[in-house]
C-alpha cells in the first residue's frame, strides 16, 4: 500500500477532520480540574457554550453535571487522574439553556518518555437518543411484565372463583337432589320388600318428590350451561336465564339485540357468564322490578349493558361479604381482553357495561 506524501497532510486537513466529526474532541491538563487546553467547536451545538466559555471556566464542566450524577462522575474523574488510567463514563449534563444531554465521555492519558501524563485526549459523544430509547424500552418491558403479572393474578383469581362455584354446585347437588333421590330409593326398596303395603297416595308422593328432584337438577344444569347457548346463540340464552330468574323475583325483563354478528363460541361463553353473574347480583341484592340487557356491536367488539331499577350501591365502597360478583365480572372481561364500567348510586339503579372482542367470526352468522 502506498503512503501519502507528507506535503499532502496539510494542518488544515487535520482541522477539517477534527471539526467535522459528529463528536466533541478535547485535550485537558492532568490537574485536579482537568483544565481545558482545546475543545472542538462541536461543543456549541452540543451544549450551547462557546469554545471560549468552555475553556475559560475550569469548573464549568463540574457545575454542569446533573446533580444525580455529579458525585459519581467527579469521583471517577479523580480516580482516573490519580491512577493515570483511561476515563470512561456515561452521565447527564445540563446544556446552557438547561436542556439535559446524555454523554459518553472517554479520555486516555498521553505520557512523555518518562511515563508521566502530559495531557488527556478525550471525546464526548451525544448518546441522548440512545438513552431515551433505552428508557422507553425499559418502560415497555416493565409495563409488559406488570401486564403479565396482572393476567396471571387474574387467571388465578378467576380459577379460584370458578372452583368456588363448582364447590357450591357440588354441595347443592349433594344436599338437595341426591338426598331426595336417596330417600326415594330407600322408600322404594321398602316397598319392594313389602309390596302389599304400597298404595296410590304413597306412590304419588314418591313420584312428586322424584319430579321435584329432577326439576332441581335441571335448574342446576341450566346454571352450568344452557343448551340454547350453543344451539341458538347468546341473546336467546340470556333471555332464558332472565325468564328463569323472573320466576323467583317477579321482575319484568327485556333483551335488546343490535349485533352485526354472533360472537365466537369462546366469547359467547364468557359473555354469558358475565351476564349470569350480573343478573344474579340484581336478583340477590338489588330488589329490582325490571332488568334490561342490551347487546350491540361497538368498536369491533360486543358491548353488553345490563341495567336494573333496583336499590343501587356505591361502586367506590368496599364490597360487602357475599357481594364479590362484580370483581369476578371484571376479571373475566379483562382476562378476555375486554373492560367493564359500573355506574350506580344508592336508590338509583345500576348499569354495568362490558365490552369484549368478538373473537373469530362464527361461520354462517
Amino acid at each position: 500500500m502506498s503512503s501519502w506524501p507528507s506535503d499532502e497532510l496539510h494542518p488544515q486537513a487535520y482541522r477539517a477532520l477534527v471539526e467535522g466529526a459528529p463528536v466533541v474532541l478535547y485535550i485537558d491538563r492532568p490537574d485536579e480540574l482537568s483544565t481545558n487546553l482545546y475543545t472542538s467547536p462541536q461543543i456549541v451545538d452540543l451544549l450551547g457554550y462557546s469554545v471560549e466559555e468552555w475553556m475559560r471556566d475550569p469548573e464549568l464542566w463540574v457545575r454542569s453535571l446533573h446533580e444525580d450524577d455529579r458525585a459519581r462522575v467527579v469521583d471517577e474523574h479523580r480516580t482516573s487522574n490519580v491512577r493515570g488510567e483511561r476515563f470512561v463514563s456515561e452521565y447527564r449534563i445540563l446544556a446552557k439553556g438547561g436542556r439535559e444531554v446524555w454523554l459518553r465521555d472517554e479520555a486516555v492519558p498521553v505520557t512523555d518518555a518518562d511515563g508521566r501524563v502530559t495531557y488527556w485526549r478525550g471525546v464526548m459523544v451525544d448518546i441522548t437518543a440512545q438513552k431515551h430509547a433505552e428508557e422507553r424500552l425499559r418502560a415497555s418491558r416493565d409495563e409488559l411484565r406488570q401486564m403479565v403479572d396482572q393476567r396471571r393474578e387474574l387467571a388465578q383469581l378467576l380459577e379460584t372463583a370458578q372452583e368456588e362455584e363448582r364447590r357450591r354446585i357440588a354441595a347443592d347437588i349433594h344436599d338437595d337432589p341426591i338426598q331426595v333421590m336417596s330417600a326415594v330409593d330407600m322408600r322404594l326398596q321398602l316397598l319392594l320388600e313389602r309390596p302389599e303395603r304400597a298404595d296410590a297416595l304413597e306412590l304419588a308422593e314418591l313420584a312428586e318428590e322424584l319430579r321435584s328432584a329432577i326439576d332441581r337438577l335441571r335448574n342446576l344444569l341450566f346454571e352450568l350451561r344452557p343448551v340454547a347457548l350453543d344451539l341458538e346463540g347468546l341473546a336467546p340464552a340470556i333471555g332464558m336465564y332472565l325468564e328463569h330468574a323472573a320466576k323467583d323475583t317477579g321482575w319484568t325483563w327485556e333483551v335488546d339485540v343490535a349485533l352485526h354478528e354472533e360472537p365466537s363460541a369462546e366469547a359467547r361463553v364468557t359473555l354469558y357468564r358475565i351476564a349470569q353473574e350480573l343478573i344474579g347480583n340484581a336478583s340477590k341484592h338489588a330488589n329490582a322490578t325490571r332488568v334490561v340487557v342490551d347487546l350491540e356491536s361497538v368498536d369491533g367488539g360486543l358491548l353488553m349493558r345490563v341495567s336494573d331499577d333496583g336499590g343501587g350501591f356505591d361502586p367506590t365502597a368496599k364490597p360487602l361479604p357475599g357481594h364479590i360478583g362484580l370483581t369476578t365480572v371484571t376479571e373475566r372481561a379483562e382476562l378476555a381482553g375486554g373492560r367493564c364500567r359500573v355506574a350506580s348510586r344508592p336508590e338509583g339503579g345500576t348499569v354495568v357495561e362490558c365490552w369484549m372482542p368478538l373473537g373469530p367470526t362464527v361461520e354462517g352468522s
